[in-house]
C-alpha cells in the first residue's frame, strides 16, 4: 500500500498492523524526515500495540470506532500541507487549538462505552513522555521563532489531562491517540508532497 493510503487508514482508524506497515516504507526514504516520522511512527506502534494487547477486540474496535467519526478520523491531509506551506508554518498549534474543540466531543460520546480502570499506567506515561518531546520537536522544526514559554504553554494543558489519574482511562487513550496521528500526519506531510507517485489524501470517506 502506498503512503498516502496507509496515512489514510491511521488517520481513521489507526491499528498496529498499519503502524508495522508504515516501517519498510520509511526505511526505503533516506532523510531526515523519514526517520522522524519512523521514530513516531514506532511510538505509535508500541502505544497501539499495549492497549490492544490490554482490553478486549470488541473494547478497542469501538473506542476506534469512535475515534473514526470524530475529528481525528476526517483529518484532511491536504489541510495539513497548506498549513505547512504558510508563511506562519503554525501548523501544529492549529491543528491541536483546532482538533481539541472535536476532541472534547469525541471524549463525550465516549462516556457511553463502559469504562475501565487501567492497570497500565506506565503506559500512558510513556507515551506521554514520547509524546510531548515529539510535539515539542516539531513546534521548533515549525514554528522556530516561538518563546519557550508559548511553545510550553501550547502542550501542558492537553498533557495535563493525558497524566491525570481522575480522568478515565478510555478518554486517556483517545487523547493519546488522537495526538500521534496528528504527530504522525505533520511529519509525513512533507514526504507525501515530494513525492509526485503518491496521491495526497484528501480526507476520509466515512461512508
Amino acid at each position: 500500500m502506498s503512503l498516502a493510503g496507509l496515512l489514510q487508514r491511521i488517520l481513521r482508524q489507526p491499528s498496529p498492523d498499519d503502524l508495522w506497515a508504515l516501517q519498510p516504507v520509511l526505511l526505503a526514504v533516506d532523510t531526515p524526515g523519514a526517520e522522524a516520522a519512523r521514530e513516531i511512527a514506532h511510538c505509535f506502534y508500541c502505544y497501539a500495540s499495549r492497549v490492544e494487547s490490554k482490553l478486549d477486540s470488541k473494547h478497542y474496535s469501538t473506542v476506534s470506532a469512535r475515534l473514526a467519526g470524530g475529528s481525528i478520523g476526517v483529518l484532511a491531509m491536504q489541510d495539513v500541507l497548506e498549513a505547512l506551506a504558510s508563511p506562519q508554518r503554525g501548523a501544529l498549534g492549529e491543528l491541536l487549538a483546532g482538533g481539541l474543540a472535536g476532541m472534547l466531543e469525541v471524549l463525550a460520546s465516549l462516556q457511553s462505552v463502559k469504562a475501565w480502570k487501567t492497570e497500565f499506567e506506565s503506559v500512558h506515561e510513556e507515551a506521554a513522555w514520547d509524546l510531548y518531546a515529539a510535539l515539542w520537536r516539531l513546534s521548533v522544526d515549525t514554528q522556530p521563532g516561538l518563546p519557550v514559554s508559548q511553545r510550553q504553554a501550547m502542550l501542558d494543558p492537553l498533557f495535563a489531562i493525558i497524566r491525570s489519574r481522575e480522568v478515565d482511562g478510555t478518554m486517556r487513550m483517545a487523547l493519546i491517540i488522537y495526538l500521534y496521528q496528528i504527530a504522525l500526519a505533520i511529519r509525513l506531510a512533507p514526504l507525501l508532497a515530494a513525492d509526485p507517485d503518491s496521491a495526497t489524501p484528501q480526507g476520509i470517506d466515512r461512508s
